[in-house]
C-alpha cells in the first residue's frame, strides 16, 4: 500500500490544451478516493497520469514518497480495473486472473492458491474454468478486479468500472466494491460520472471542473458545505434547486416570495458585509415538504406553486413545481449552471415561457397532485446562498461552523 501525492500537476497536449490544471490532491495510505465530474472535466487523464498510461507536463506525482513522472506504468505497481473490462476472451477465468503472476514467472503452486484466494473473495470459485463470454457483465467485472487484486499492488486504479452495467447490477457492485476495499484496506483511486456512486464509496471525493479540483472533503461535507455553486448543483440526487435572490434587510426576496433570514443566514450575510446583495439561493428537493406534512419543530416557511408534475417513487414523491424565472443571471456563475444543465441533459428542455422547474422532495403522503396549486414548505435552515459574480458559497463557513 502506499500513498499518492499530485502536487501542481498539469497535464498539457500538444496543442496547447490543458486537461488538468494545477492539481493538489494527497490521497492517504488505504484511502478511497473517489474523482467525480462531468464528462471532459480531466478526472481519467489525472488517474491516467496516476497509471503512467500518460505523462505529466509538470508537477510532481509521488507514490509511496517516490516521485515517479519518468517511472514506466510497469513499473509503477499500481494496477489498473477498466471501463470495458479488457479480458482476454481466449482464457479461462482462472487463467485471465493468474495472468499477471503468469508473466512475473510466479510458481503455477503459488498462482493456483492466489487465484483461489481472489477467487473466493470475488464469489468467483463457480466460474473458474468457464470463458468470459459465458459470463454476465457483473462476472466479467469482478473477473477484471480479481486480475487487479491478485498481483497485490500499491494501489488500485478504477476508471468507471460499473458504467456498462445496467441499474440493478451497479448498485450490487458497488456494494461489492466498497466491502472488498474495506477488507483489502489497499489505497484506491476510483473515477466515475456517477455522483451517487462517489457519494456511496468514498471516504473521500474528489469534484472536478474543467481541469481546476473544485473541492475535496468527505462525502458529508460536501452535501452540507459544498464551496461553490457547481458543487452544490453536481452533488445531490435530485440536484440542487437555484433561484435568483436579492438580500434587503431582514429578508432574501427570491420568485417563490420573500424569505425571512434566519440566525444562520444572518450571521453569514454579516460575514459577507461588503459582498453582494444579488445571490442565487440554492435549496435542496429533499428540504422542501408539503405544508400539511411539515415537521411543526423546525423553522421554516410556506409557500404556494404551480404543480407541473409528481414522481411517486414509493417511499417519497418527486413535486415539479412552476415559479418565474425573473432575470437572467450572468457572469461566472451563469456558465456554471449552463454547464450542470448540459451534463444533466436538461439544457435543451423546453421551458413554459418565463417560468423555472424547482424540485420538491415529499412524503408519500402527501396528496399535491400535477396541475394544481399547492402550499409547499421549506427549512430556512438547509437554505445556501452563493455569490453571482463567481459562484462561491457565502453559507458553507455558517454550515461549518454549525457542524
Amino acid at each position: 500500500m502506499a500513498a499518492i501525492e499530485l502536487d501542481d500537476v498539469v497535464k498539457r497536449y500538444p496543442d496547447g490544451f490543458e486537461a488538468v490544471k494545477d492539481m493538489n490532491l494527497d490521497i492517504q495510505d488505504g484511502e478511497f478516493m473517489i474523482l467525480v465530474g462531468p464528462s471532459g472535466c480531466g478526472k481519467s487523464t489525472a488517474l491516467r497520469m496516476i497509471a503512467g498510461l500518460e505523462d505529466v507536463t509538470e508537477g510532481r506525482l509521488r507514490i509511496g514518497g517516490e516521485i515517479v513522472n519518468e517511472v514506466e506504468a510497469n513499473d509503477r505497481d499500481v494496477a489498473m480495473v477498466f471501463q470495458n473490462y479488457a479480458l482476454y476472451p481466449h482464457m479461462t477465468v482462472r487463467e485471465n486472473i493468474g495472468f499477471a503472476l503468469k508473466m512475473r514467472k510466479a510458481s503455477k503452486e503459488d498462482i493456483r492458491s492466489r487465484v483461489d484466494e481472489v477467487a473466493q473473495i470475488l464469489d468467483l470459485e463457480p466460474h473458474l474454468e468457464r470463458k468470459p463470454a459465458n459470463l454476465s457483465g457483473g462476472q466479467r467485472q469482478r473477473v477484471a478486479m480479481g486480475r487487479a487484486i491478485v498481483r497485490e499492488p500499491k494501489a488500485f486504479l478504477m476508471d468507471e468500472p460499473l458504467s456498462n452495467l445496467d441499474a440493478k447490477l451497479r448498485v450490487e457492485m458497488r456494494a461489492a466494491v466498497a466491502r472488498l476495499q474495506q477488507r483489502l484496506e489497499t489505497t484506491t483511486v476510483y473515477v466515475t460520472h456517477d455522483q451517487t456512486e462517489a457519494m456511496t464509496l468514498g471516504s473521500r471525493v474528489a469534484v472536478m471542473r474543467g481541469g481546476v479540483l473544485q473541492q475535496v472533503g468527505s462525502p458529508r461535507e460536501l452535501y452540507r458545505a459544498p464551496r461553490n455553486l457547481f458543487v452544490a448543483g453536481f452533488i445531490g440526487s435530485p440536484a440542487m434547486n437555484f433561484f435568483p435572490g436579492h438580500l434587503d434587510g431582514e429578508q432574501l426576496h427570491t420568485p417563490l416570495g420573500p424569505v425571512p433570514l434566519n440566525d444562520r443566514l444572518r450571521r453569514a450575510v454579516e460575514r459577507h458585509a461588503n459582498g453582494p446583495q444579488d445571490v442565487i439561493v440554492g435549496v435542496r428537493p429533499e428540504d422542501f415538504e408539503d405544508a400539511q406534512l411539515a415537521p411543526a419543530t423546525k423553522a421554516g416557511w410556506t409557500f404556494e406553486a404551480p404543480i407541473e408534475l409528481t414522481e411517486s417513487m414509493g417511499s417519497e414523491i418527486y413535486v415539479h413545481f412552476a415559479f418565474e424565472r425573473g432575470e437572467e443571471l450572468t457572469g461566472e456563475a451563469a456558465a456554471e449552471l449552463r454547464e450542470l444543465e448540459e451534463d444533466a441533459g436538461t439544457q435543451d428542455v423546453p421551458r413554459s415561457g418565463a417560468s423555472g422547474d424547482g424540485v420538491a422532495r415529499v412524503d408519500p403522503e402527501s396528496d399535491v397532485r400535477a396541475g394544481r396549486r399547492a402550499r409547499l414548505w421549506l427549512n430556512t435552515d438547509k437554505i445556501h446562498l452563493f455569490a453571482r459574480s463567481d459562484g462561491s458559497s457565502l453559507t458553507a463557513d455558517a454550515v461549518d461552523a454549525a457542524a
